[in-house]
């Protein structure tokens, strides 16, 4: 047999590791230095000589291992395992669609403007592919409202910052999500939003089959009373995490305990505009409506900020103590 059908064996099987090992051998045997690139990647354990060998191969031959998807998959991002790309960054341009190369990548992340339609992602070839992130708007009705079922079980959506922007084919699409049966986490990056525009998703079929949903915001300071209390209205059919996430500030709500077991995440110092914005959430929150906060910082904490939060929380009567980020004074 060719080389070229020991390919298709691999495409068609991409977890057969054997199919790739009997490949490695029929490229080795012909000098093709792929063979050695996947002979190497499968071995259980690698010294440092091999990494290095590996590095080098990878360096020398990248477009000749990627072959048409080096005109889609950009240079950085890639990951490869066992001889083959299993994630990466690309541009779907849609001139990909038909390439059975595609198979073994389970992650990507695309890289489109808002303008151009990634058709790739609605192709039978990407059989392996369970997490898409950063789809933009043109993207939704490719991906929600396929023709046929996809394998993806997380998706994530970039803008189009108001949801009045959107078509009502493309909230359709998403509300229902007819073609991804095994989506279980959602993300949707709004730049703004009120409450109220917010009913497209609540009430969305897709909302309570979610095991975590993630908004992606300009700003997280909004009115966790009023969010909480809409999300306690819809009852048992919701997810097991709702994620608002900033550039600054993180908060994860759980349904456990009506939604009032919180927590935040601050991405950076604790700077004046952070500590605001944690200030207005959390002073948002009904006194009986929070029973548990705990807090992480990324960045070393100055006393004197997380002293602020601090006090805002004993506000609280109800509220369990608060794990603070560790050697944080107040």
């Amino acid at each position: 047999m060719s080389a070229s059908a020991f390919f298709s064996a691999v495409y068609t099987n991409p977890s057969d590791d054997g199919a790739k090992q009997v490949l490695a051998d029929v490229l080795m045997e012909t000098g093709d230095p792929r063979g050695e690139f996947i002979a190497l990647q499968m071995l259980p354990r690698r010294n440092r000589k091999a990494e290095l060998k590996l590095e080098r191969l990878l360096e020398r031959h990248r477009e000749a291992f990627l072959g048409p998807l080096a005109r889609a998959v950009h240079p950085r991002g890639q990951v490869w395992e066992k001889g083959f790309l299993v994630e990466c960054r690309a541009e779907l341009a849609g001139q990909l669609v038909d390439e059975p190369s595609w198979a073994t990548v389970r992650r990507l992340e695309v890289v489109n403007d808002e303008t151009m339609a990634p058709k790739e992602l609605s192709s039978p070839h990407l059989r392996s592919l369970r997490e898409v992130t950063q789809v933009p708007r043109r993207g939704v009705r490719e991906v929600f409202a396929a023709e046929r079922s996809l394998p993806f079980t997380a998706v994530s959506l970039e803008g189009p910052g108001l949801v009045a922007n959107w078509s009502d084919d493309e909230v359709r699409a998403l509300r229902e999500a007819r073609s991804l049966p095994d989506l279980r986490h959602l993300g949707v990056s709004l730049w703004r939003f009120q409450l109220e525009e917010l009913e497209w998703l609540w009430t969305a079929p897709v909302f309570g089959r979610m095991r975590s949903v993630e908004l992606g915001l300009h700003r997280v300071a909004l009115n966790l009373g009023a969010v909480r209390d809409r999300l306690l209205a819809l009852g048992p059919d919701v997810p097991d995490a709702l994620v608002l996430k900033g550039r600054q500030l993180e908060l994860k709500l759980k349904p456990h305990e009506s939604w009032a077991v919180m927590h935040l995440v601050v991405h950076t110092p604790l700077v004046e505009a952070v500590i605001v914005d944690a200030e207005l959430m959390l002073q948002s929150l009904p006194k009986e409506g929070l029973v548990r906060l705990d807090v992480t910082c990324d960045f070393p904490v100055h006393h004197d900020a997380l002293a602020r939060l601090k006090r805002i929380t004993r506000r609280f009567p109800r509220l369990a103590p608060v794990t603070w980020p560790r050697g944080a004074g107040s």
